[in-house]
């Protein structure tokens, strides 16, 4: 629908968080992708090994438009019946097996197969499972424009089928793209979404619309409803008028075609019930990169080298560590075990969170435990046993001798310090009861020892689950 020269999508669909996978492409590499034989036939091959070749020393953000625009024009034919050959005579591209399309299904794209074979190793009996696929064509833009780094190609992996638990966060789309909080810019209504997920430090927070730096090549989110309720929309800016307030972009999953269109800011449509709205609310954020910058590796400490959990326990466990990291993989008998992304896995400023789903398959033991860090790794012992088994904790002994004396006060303090202390337990440690480990426990504890009660607990078993 066009209205004062401007093109206006509406675009109205639930997708699916991306993939992001991380293995760096040249060129010359490219062909050890594996395209499909319908892909290789069609122009937009051609068009990626050309452009991959001229922005050959780009930028990574100039080259991945540049690649977006190469797809210009893709679109996925998927509708059963149809005449094969009058759709490809048509410039449509046919991307899967017959049988498996639907006119409703757009997500058997040459994108989508990518990020499944690719990443979930599947084989084509098994593709073009139907997926929206507005983030895959972002990564697979970022992919091809050498992004990422090959030793990390599952780290940034956000499932397909989305857990419930923070599907459609906006925390959960950075963390899949791996932007850098220090390059992205929230609008006021994403604020809502900041506040509830409580993931990260936010520098460029209540941000008008028409005050962020847009650059091509940057990655732009919507709310198509306006509502600010859900990032539900993402692609790449191909360019911003500041005197007319109108912003290009180009994005996949747009009818199931790859398409370039353009935003007035100032444009006012109807939204439900809300009226008539300037497109300018559509816009939730928008974040910059340019290439991973890995944090200098050094030695991680964790708060205590040995975890002891029940399978009888109503949670999971927590391990406190003074990484610097946004992200963690776990490895588990030297197996890997899954990323912070994936399942019930919480990895915030230092404190990560192991649900009790990923632990209680595990076997009655001792299992070597690796955690590995953007900025480094550690091991640790993981005891997970049964409930009779598990040592009685008593809250203020921080240092895990079975008695609260003011050795607690002084190991407290010293982990606050950064000086490791063995068998150091932040669970006992914690006891002001706040939530928070700091200097407050030390001094409770020291008022406890005195006489003063200033939490009546300490001392007392603590509770388990």
């Amino acid at each position: 629908m066009k209205k004062n020269g401007f093109i206006r999508v509406v675009v109205t669909f639930v997708f699916t968080i991306t993939v992001m996978l991380t293995c760096a492409v040249t060129a010359s590499a490219a062909a050890g992708v594996v395209f499909s034989d319908e892909y290789m036939t069609s122009p937009y091959y051609t068009r990626l090994l050309e452009t991959l070749e001229a922005t050959e020393g780009m930028s990574v953000m100039e080259r991945t438009l540049a690649i977006a625009q190469s797809q210009e024009g893709y679109l996925n034919f998927a509708t059963e019946g149809a005449d094969i050959e009058q759709a490809r005579a048509d410039g449509k591209l046919w991307t899967g097996a017959e049988l498996r399309m639907s006119e409703n299904l757009t997500g058997n794209t040459e994108y989508t197969r990518w990020a499944q074979s690719c990443l979930l190793n599947l084989d084509d009996e098994s593709l073009y499972v139907d997926y929206d696929w507005c983030a895959i064509f972002v990564s697979w833009c970022l992919y091809h424009a050498g992004y990422y780094n090959s030793e990390d190609l599952k780290r940034y992996y956000y499932s397909y089928t989305a857990d419930p638990r923070i599907f459609y966060d906006a925390d959960s789309w950075l963390a899949s793209f791996n932007l850098d909080q220090r390059d992205v810019y929230y609008v006021p209504k994403a604020r809502h979404k900041l506040e509830a997920m409580d993931w990260n430090t936010y520098y460029h927070v209540d941000v008008d619309p028409y005050d962020i730096p847009y650059k091509p090549g940057g990655v732009v989110f919507f709310s198509w409803d306006i509502s600010g309720e859900y990032f539900d929309h993402v692609a790449i800016v191909a360019d911003y008028d500041e005197s007319t307030r109108v912003l290009t972009y180009i994005n996949g999953n747009s009818d199931g075609s790859v398409v370039t269109y353009q935003m007035d800011l100032d444009y006012e449509g109807v939204y439900s019930d809300q009226g008539y709205v300037r497109n300018a609310e559509q816009i939730m954020g928008y974040a910059e990169y340019d290439e991973i910058r890995p944090l200098e590796k050094r030695e991680i400490n964790v708060a205590s080298p040995t975890v002891t959990w029940s399978r009888d326990s109503s949670s999971g466990i927590k391990i406190r560590t003074d990484s610097e990291s946004v992200i963690a993989s776990v490895y588990m008998d030297r197996e890997y075990y899954g990323s912070i992304i994936e399942s019930n896995m919480v990895f915030h400023e230092g404190l990560l969170s192991i649900g009790r789903s990923e632990l209680a398959g595990l076997p009655l033991g001792e299992h070597l435990m690796k955690l590995v860090f953007d900025d480094g790794e550690v091991e640790l012992k993981l005891n997970i046993t049964d409930q009779t088994a598990v040592p009685v904790k008593l809250l203020g002994d921080a240092d895990a001798d079975g008695e609260v004396s003011i050795l607690d006060a002084t190991a407290i303090q010293r982990t606050l310090a950064s000086i490791p202390v063995p068998s150091f337990d932040e669970e006992t440690a914690e006891a002001d009861g706040d939530g928070e480990l700091s200097i407050l426990d030390a001094t409770a504890i020291q008022r406890h020892l005195a006489g003063l009660h200033a939490n009546e607990n300490i001392g007392k078993p603590i509770n388990l689950s």
